[in-house]
């Protein structure tokens, strides 16, 4: 998966990545205290890999113009949870230092617009940690709409989940769930 504009590029990783993936969680363990694993390490960042690819999912990284990794995001593009009318944005992580400045949004909508590609796909999804108030606002500014939650996840952190739903010409609507 390559997905690119004159900012950034959201490339599919490699085992030589790693290192960098493990810098960005890192610098986001605001992000993680929140949940089940306060603490950034290896073991996280394979288990987040893991869990994207179980789930029909790319875990990518985001790099700036000059190659360094910034930020991560893991996605569905279609067929979540088996229906292809459904994708599923599963993470996000912008590192500290580059965060305030537009580029998680961007991020997004160069998702969106991959996503949209596929002209089956009439939804996409994401889910919020409920004690994440800045994560949801993000989304919300962003067109996306809680549907359904709180629910608590296996994992025992409780979401919200959102949903932004496309008509046939690809605008944002805010049609039925």
């Amino acid at each position: 998966m390559l997905i690119r504009d004159e900012s950034f590029e959201v490339r599919t990783i490699t085992q030589d990545d790693l290192g960098a993936v493990l810098d960005v969680y890192r610098q986001c363990e605001d992000f993680l205290t929140m949940g089940p694993e306060p603490t950034a390490s290896m073991a996280v960042v394979l288990k987040d890999i893991e869990i994207s690819q179980r789930d029909g999912g790319v875990f990518c990284g985001v790099y700036a113009a000059d190659g360094t990794m910034i930020g991560v995001v893991a996605f569905a593009p279609s067929n979540f949870k088996g229906d292809h009318h459904r994708a599923f944005l599963s993470l996000l992580m912008i590192g500290a230092p580059f965060r305030r400045q537009g580029i998680g949004t961007t991020i997004v909508k160069l998702i969106e617009n991959e996503i949209r590609k596929d002209t089956q796909v009439k939804a996409i999804l994401t889910a919020v940690q409920v004690n994440n108030l800045q994560a949801l606002r993000f989304w919300q500014k962003n067109g996306y709409r809680i549907v359904g939650g709180p629910e608590l996840q296996p994992d025992q952190t409780t979401t919200f989940h959102l949903q932004k739903d496309y008509n046939q010409f690809g605008r944002s609507s805010q049609l039925g769930a």
